[in-house]
């Protein structure tokens, strides 16, 4: 191959990326942009229809450029992990529509499983310079930095605004002690969790750059969790914080940025309450939901989606759970888990049964198997930080369907690929 045809497959590269960073710009506005265009309607006439399946034309857009890089050459060799999670992948499409009809799956399938595909678009950089990767990487949490900053704008000085638009959704705005910031995504958790990874990425980034950015970065993301008063998005932040000042042990930093926090939290409570209280009920309110106390929400939906299990092991079928579940059969004569919004291993559980939690469990345990493995080799690069995140999501998922997360789990499994892309070189190398 001359320099040329070099030059001209870094660029097809390059176009893929790019197209890959438009992707999440646009899926994390969508939201906000679907409601403000047409309101909470459900697509009706040529405009509704656009704006309302715009992230699935991205989406695949995404993946045709992917698959033409492929046939062009770009191939993958596939590793044990890839088979596991292609595994995963086709036992839960196929075995949940099986118990599912074609509709209700289909929907299940795009809400679960399609982001999975991302996990293969990252797959792809194998052959190329690593910091092809990194660069994608960067300026995706980059925009959301730009995300969080607009996200605070539209908070404190259009709350009017955000207000009407989340009633346009049928929903009203939450609030503990304050309105719960919900940015452009309008819901508290998915936004929270969007932060909460940016802020953990920042904060990796503290150790293996030394702009001094990365300070302001995590203060302005610290700020987005704490509004969002979401305790799923916080609990798995100072998880991810905890593990990568361990990795790294350079306390000093680590002490900084706890300062940081420190500051920003009490801050932002002092202006909009006029006390701590917030900062005292996120503490009590998190201990009261961990030791399953009476009378809490998110317990009790628990309880039911555990019940829904047992009566019924072997699954309900794929989109008979969650959001789903919820959305189509909700109300509906249909055998369906519709309480398991809250626990995503309940909710595979209660759609595809135990095999189905079991085709998770085993990748998951599998990439705990690589970790332990290979952490040691490559703190200072992507894989860390994905290792961290990896142990985040799936503790987050106990208490949220984060899986379901879309664009966010998008990102994960994109992420995720590039960390077996960095496994893959080594052992090339070796």
């Amino acid at each position: 191959m001359n320099i040329a045809e070099n030059k001209q497959g870094a660029l097809r590269l390059k176009g893929l990326s790019y197209l890959i960073l438009f992707f999440f710009c646009y899926e994390s506005c969508s939201p906000a942009l679907r409601v403000f265009l047409i309101g909470g309607n459900a697509m009706n006439g040529l405009l509704q229809t656009i704006v309302t399946i715009m992230p699935d034309i991205l989406f695949a857009a995404v993946v045709v450029c992917a698959a033409i890089k492929y046939f062009k050459g770009e191939k993958i060799t596939l590793l044990f992990f890839d088979k596991l999670v292609l595994f995963y992948i086709f036992f839960n499409l196929v075995y949940g529509t099986i118990l599912s009809n074609l509709f209700i799956a289909a929907q299940g399938f795009r809400i679960t499983y399609m982001p999975v595909i991302f996990y293969f678009i990252g797959r792809l950089y194998n052959k190329q310079k690593p910091e092809l990767a990194s660069a994608t990487t960067h300026s995706i949490f980059s925009w959301f930095i730009i995300f969080g900053m607009l996200g605070l704008v539209f908070h404190f000085l259009f709350t009017g605004v955000e207000a009407s638009l989340i009633q346009s959704t049928n929903h009203l705005q939450t609030a503990y002690f304050i309105p719960r910031m919900g940015g452009f995504f309008l819901t508290p958790v998915l936004f929270g969790t969007a932060m909460t990874i940016t802020c953990i990425y920042f904060y990796y980034r503290l150790f293996t750059n030394k702009s001094s950015l990365n300070y302001l970065f995590i203060a302005l993301t610290w700020a987005c969790i704490f509004l969002s008063v979401s305790r799923g998005p916080i609990m798995a932040f100072f998880l991810g914080f905890i593990l990568l000042s361990l990795i790294f042990k350079e306390w000093k930093k680590t002490l900084a940025v706890i300062i940081i926090i420190a500051v920003t939290s009490a801050t932002l409570s002092l202006i909009l309450t006029g006390s701590l209280n917030i900062l005292t009920w996120l503490f009590s309110s998190t201990a009261d939901t961990l030791s399953m106390g009476q009378g809490i929400t998110r317990v009790e939906l628990w309880r039911r989606s555990w019940h829904d299990f047992v009566q019924r092991p072997y699954g309900y079928g794929l989109g008979h759970a969650g959001a789903t579940a919820v959305r189509y059969l909700k109300g509906t004569d249909t055998p369906a888990a519709v309480y398991t919004t809250d626990g995503w291993f309940l909710k595979i559980a209660c759609e595809t049964g135990i095999a189905g939690l079991l085709s998770y469990l085993a990748l998951a345990l599998y990439y705990l198997v690589l970790v332990k493995k290979n952490l040691s080799t490559h703190r200072y690069s992507l894989f860390s930080f994905v290792t961290v995140l990896f142990i985040m999501v799936n503790a987050q998922a106990v208490v949220a369907n984060i899986y379901d997360f879309y664009p966010t789990i998008s990102l994960f499994w994109l992420l995720m690929g590039y960390s077996i892309n960095i496994i893959e070189q080594k052992q090339v190398n070796e």
